[in-house]
């Protein structure tokens, strides 16, 4: 969702903290005159440099800044970067939960420099002696990370395997504290709350903010997204990027994968160790993506590829068409990017028949409707019995990349029904 179509869901106390993280007026505009100007504002609310000032408040605790970060990157995982409150506050607690498990594995910061986990451990114990972080400590321990190449995931995890992570004796954030910060990022102008939805209360991360909001974290890509990307490159490949960031090259491809993600190798710095011959290959295999350019310019547009799919999570057990079904826009306008990148079908000559699957899955799944045997070729791609009326309705699917038309040949396919 845009800001201007955000606001418009959007009442006068919303408003209201929006225009606080970056105006100074003490007397607000009134709700129409609040819209009006967020919308006028939107490239100022979307520059990476002002987004990290409004993310970097004077005298911001270290414990607000993770807890922030936590749901920012929730946020921007979820499809259109939108969630209700409830979904947030448990994802949020789910994925502190899994740092702590993640953290109590003898294997998972085997990868890194021990000697450097074991300093920075050190550090952070005495910083954390009194149970809380000072912005001095935080500076330090910042310039700590960066000197000894670890991450702020490496810092949970070790925080974890003190007992202090994301509170003292590895207590979880509450429902309350998990509130209060997402008020705090609607005063810094990042998260929206749109309180007037027809589908009901969300919040959500309009879409110009997303770009200067990564940049200003340095995130390139979510990790569904990046594991998409990996997915795409040969073992040999994967084996080069870990072989130049000192890592182990064995294993299966998916396990080479995941040691990259868990690594935090950076997308850019990955594709980097490539050779132009590889980044032409991996971008003349993606749909849509340009190959001509530097190797600069390929590693920026097969970032961009990944960044802008649509990525759908569906259950290991669900029905082989529910992700036919999540998919069903871009099976019905023939966007190939999203179905082919996200492997829904292998070959453009898929989607004609993964539609009809998609289809048929919405009447019988979600419409609960039994669908009638059609034999032989000539026949409709579904149909349904009306059983009071004796009626049928018969549809055919018929994906498009401009408006549907109902041109006479398919008139005439359907009189032969």
């Amino acid at each position: 969702m845009r800001i201007e179509e955000a606001v418009e869901c959007m009442s006068k106390i919303y408003l209201h903290r929006i225009l606080d993280s970056y105006t100074k007026d003490t007397v607000k505009p009134d709700e129409t005159t609040s819209r009006k100007r967020i919308a006028t504002d939107n490239v100022l609310l979307s520059s990476p440099e002002n987004i990290h000032q409004r993310l970097n408040p004077v005298g911001i605790s270290f414990n607000s800044k993770i807890l922030s970060n936590f749901l920012i990157e929730v946020l921007l995982a979820a499809e259109n970067s939108c969630l209700d409150e409830r979904t947030i506050i448990e994802r949020v607690i789910d994925f502190e939960k899994r740092v702590i498990e993640e953290a109590l594995n003898s294997d998972t910061l085997k990868f890194k420099d021990l000697e450097a986990c074991r300093t920075y451990k050190t550090v952070l114990k005495v910083a954390l002696e009194d149970d809380q972080i000072s912005d001095d400590e935080s500076r330090l321990l910042s310039k700590l990370r960066v000197h000894l190449g670890l991450s702020l995931r490496d810092h949970y995890l070790i925080q974890a395997t003190i007992n202090k992570f994301p509170k003292p004796a590895n207590e979880l954030h509450s429902e309350k504290e998990i509130k209060t910060e997402l008020v705090e990022l609607q005063k810094r102008g990042v998260v929206f709350f749109c309180n007037q939805c027809k589908e009901g209360p969300v919040y959500l991360i309009p879409e110009e903010i997303i770009p200067g909001l990564k940049e200003a974290m340095g995130i390139e890509l979510a990790e569904k997204a990046y594991g998409l990307l990996l997915n795409k490159l040969i073992i040999e490949a994967l084996s080069q990027i870990l072989n130049e960031n000192n890592l182990p090259v064995s294993g299966r491809k998916d396990e080479l994968v995941t040691r990259i993600i868990k690594a935090e190798i950076k997308p850019s710095t990955a594709l980097a160790t490539l050779s132009s011959e590889q980044l032409y290959t991996l971008c003349k295999s993606l749909p849509g993506v340009q190959v001509s350019g530097t190797k600069a310019h390929r590693i920026g547009n097969i970032i961009k590829h990944f960044d802008k799919l649509r990525i759908v999570e569906t259950k290991e057990d669900a029905d082989p068409r529910d992700k036919l079904y999540e998919y069903y826009v871009e099976l019905a306008t023939r966007d190939r990017e999203n179905l082919l990148s996200n492997k829904i079908i292998s070959k453009d000559k898929d989607m004609d028949s993964a539609f009809e699957e998609a289809t048929r899955y919405l009447f019988e799944k979600k419409l609960g409707v039994p669908l009638e045997p059609t034999p032989g070729s000539e026949h409709a791609d579904g149909v349904a019995r009306f059983e009071k009326s004796k009626a049928l309705f018969m549809w055919d699917t018929k994906s498009k990349e401009s408006v549907y038309d109902f041109p006479n040949d398919h008139y005439n396919q359907f009189m032969r029904y």
